[in-house]
């Protein structure tokens, strides 16, 4: 079943390819860029007080894209694996990160967040900006990125929400028609239609942070950003 889901959404980004960079700083008025250092900064910082080992470090970019939240993480001078079932999403990443970057450590892999290619605890810290959603078999790549972490390792996921204040509405209003609109003029409308609605979908914070604890992460945690319109999960594996 998750196979013919993962052909549609290849197949999508690959269409929106072009423009992608563009829209995101656009659609969020540039705040993506903050967001995703502030992930950036929770996957990376304090590495050396969560391992005895020290040692090169290297971290797991899920649904890398474009590899904008690559780029943030490279800048703490770590190894970044970005995986995408994306080739064409992939290709753009890596072109962009070797235009800014000299001997960088950046390792693109096509791949599905189902079933990662790389043997058990294999990473410092695992990160995911808005790609989490678009797994609709949310428990099993949960598992996989369980399995695939370092004990002391870290989970790290950006990804939108509805907010629960005065803002639900005009945001609401924001997904469903403003953002439709605009991407219309500049790439695939029914891409961001699905923004919305996948947005809609997806699970309610407190909820989200229940389903790490579930998967075995310790320590869940949800902090909002942008008053509640985007969140950063955390959970660690011990």
């Amino acid at each position: 079943m998750y196979m013919k889901e993962e052909k549609t959404i290849k197949t999508m980004f690959d269409r929106i390819v072009l423009r992608y960079d563009l829209l995101n700083h656009l659609l969020s008025f540039g705040q993506d860029i903050i967001w995703r250092k502030k992930m950036a900064e929770e996957a990376v910082n304090n590495f050396n007080s969560r391992f005895k080992v020290q040692g090169s470090k290297i971290v797991l970019d899920l649904a890398t894209g474009t590899a904008d939240s690559a780029i943030a993480i490279l800048k703490k001078r770590v190894k970044v694996v970005g995986v995408d079932i994306s080739y064409e999403m992939l290709k753009a990443g890596n072109k962009k990160i070797k235009n800014k970057f000299e001997n960088c450590l950046f390792y693109p892999i096509v791949a599905s967040g189902y079933q990662l290619p790389f043997k058990n605890n294999s990473f410092d810290a695992v990160t995911c900006a808005f790609g989490i959603r678009n797994m609709h078999e949310t428990k099993l790549a949960l598992a996989e990125i369980y399995r695939i972490l370092k004990n002391g390792g870290r989970i790290v996921i950006l990804e939108f929400s509805l907010p629960e204040n005065i803002f639900r509405k005009p945001y609401l209003f924001y997904l469903k028609k403003i953002i439709p609109a605009i991407a219309s003029l500049f790439s695939v409308r029914s891409a961001y239609e699905y923004l919305g609605s996948s947005i809609e979908r997806f699970y309610k914070p407190r909820d989200f942070v229940r389903l790490l604890e579930d998967s075995g992460f310790k320590n869940p945690k949800a902090i909002p950003l942008s008053y509640g319109c985007v969140y950063i999960y955390i959970g660690e594996k011990f």
